[in-house]
């Protein structure tokens, strides 16, 4: 085999093996935070929250796209079980709409929040997708 073949056999080999790769390289871990306020942070009652997310996307509830879900803000509650729904009340805020911020209302005290991304149907999608929880403070008035 000449040496100009040998080279261009290589180059086919390199220019099919690097999409292939590309495809079973594994993806980066999701990641999901609250930005604001920060773990310890005393607020007043009615505060901004702003969430993180990285290495996953975010869309509607309903709209069922791979790698995305949409926001729930848990506030003195655990999150549920994965694949689980997220309930809908005052201790589970669901941000379906696709929000990245909200603002808060809540009674003086500690809380403690946490931040859960969900899929189309507010099921919990998984653990790496479920916020360490933050506490704060809200100040008398």
């Amino acid at each position: 085999m000449t040496m100009t073949l040998r080279r261009a056999l290589l180059l086919c080999a390199l220019l099919v093996s690097a999409p292939l790769a590309a495809q079973t390289a594994a993806a980066p871990t999701p990641e999901i935070f609250l930005r604001a306020p920060q773990a310890g942070a005393t607020v007043n009652a009615t505060f901004d929250v702003v969430f993180g997310l990285r290495n996953y996307g975010i869309a509607p509830a309903g709209v069922k796209l791979p790698g995305t879900g949409h926001f729930h803000i848990l506030i003195d509650r655990e999150a549920p079980a994965i694949g689980e729904v997220i309930p809908a009340d005052a201790f589970h805020r669901h941000y379906g709409a696709g929000q990245i911020e909200t603002t808060l209302t809540l009674s003086p005290g500690k809380h403690t929040l946490r931040v859960v991304l969900g899929d189309a149907e507010h099921k919990v999608i998984s653990r790496e997708l479920i916020s360490a929880p933050i506490t704060i403070t809200v100040r008398a008035p």
